[in-house]
């Protein structure tokens, strides 16, 4: 059997009964897709704001390790002068056009270096580079350190501590 011809006008079997209906799931097919868009443009700058205050708080870690590590390295090279006693210092976070803007301060505190075993005397390490020029023998020190820093603004600590030799040095280093 032969389909008969489509009724022109706006009758029941129409053409513009059918293009009126599909008009109004057009807009609910586009208003849908507005609110899915919408959806995933908020869910990206959620995750980007909140990977911007990660990577802040990373920043401030980092600097408090660094701080922390340098005073370690200071105790190192005081204690080839023989000061063993504890320290502390400060320092500064300057941002802006020449480092105008103070941002906050890193307090950080050297504790006094522990020995962790006898003087080990280097063997033919006479003064005078062992040609026997006194009786002052030249010695590798171990000591245990300990350095703590603290970030104020932000409440960041952190501890480092690390066991290191000195040497050879001489026990008492005596001025000229």
């Amino acid at each position: 059997m032969i389909p008969g011809p489509t009724t022109v006008g706006n009758g029941p079997g129409s053409a513009n009964e059918a293009a009126g209906r599909e008009r109004g799931s057009a807009l609910l097919l586009a208003l849908f897709m507005v609110v899915i868009l919408t959806l995933i443009g908020f869910g990206l700058l959620t995750r980007t704001l909140m990977v911007s205050q990660i990577a802040g708080s990373e920043r401030w870690s980092v600097k408090s390790f660094y701080a922390a590590d340098s005073g370690l390295q200071t105790a190192l090279q005081r204690a080839r002068l023989n000061q063993t006693a504890g320290f502390q210092f400060s320092m500064q976070d300057l941002r802006g056009a020449g480092g105008s803007r103070l941002v906050g301060n890193i307090a950080v505190n050297v504790d006094p270096l522990q020995r962790v075993a006898a003087p080990q005397p280097v063997l033919g390490s006479q003064l005078g580079g062992g040609q026997g020029s006194g009786d002052l023998y030249l010695y590798v020190i171990s000591y245990a350190g300990r350095s703590t820093s603290n970030q104020q603004l932000t409440r960041t600590r952190r501890v480092v501590s690390n066991i290191f030799t000195v040497g050879p040095v001489p026990l008492v280093i005596t001025g000229n």
